[in-house]
């Protein structure tokens, strides 16, 4: 597995090809075509990565400002299954990604689907914080956790 910038391009490469639980969160949270959001998410992000597997795209990974705060980016990663099939290099790489994310943004804060148990417990390894407890979201009310990750003091 080889991580490299990304582009629009990488997102649209990755359309259809969604892991379930990724898809099914993204409906949840939005209510619109998830392959429709995965490429509004890139265009929106200000950093990108893809993570490739045999030169095919396995999975896009970004940051995109809050409309809440300057110093808060909202992370995510929308991937395939095989993202985890190489687990050495899935728990090493995002680890790299994260310090560069908060260089730009000291607060990192998203939203994962209370039903996405492997994005949960992969978060958590890369040293998010989940809130105790969910909260309804998105257009169906269905249960999401908040995460975030701090690292410095915002002092713009």
């Amino acid at each position: 597995m080889i991580v490299r910038k990304g582009g629009i391009e990488d997102a649209i490469a990755l359309q259809g090809r969604l892991r379930k639980q990724d898809y099914d969160e993204v409906w949840a949270a939005y209510g619109h075509n998830p392959d429709e959001v995965l490429v509004a998410c890139a265009q929106y992000s200000t950093m990108l990565w893809c993570a490739e597997i045999h030169d095919v795209v396995a999975a896009v990974i970004g940051v995109a400002p809050s409309i809440k705060s300057d110093c808060e980016g909202q992370p995510w990663m929308l991937g395939t299954d095989d993202i985890c099939s190489d687990t050495k290099a899935f728990l090493r790489w995002p680890l790299e990604l994260l310090p560069l994310m908060h260089r730009v943004y000291p607060v990192l804060r998203n939203m994962v689907d209370a039903r996405n148990k492997n994005s949960i417990q992969w978060l958590r390894r890369m040293g998010f914080t989940l809130a105790q407890d969910t909260v309804p979201y998105g257009p169906f009310g269905i249960p999401f956790y908040e995460f975030y990750k701090e690292d410095l003091v915002c002092v713009r």
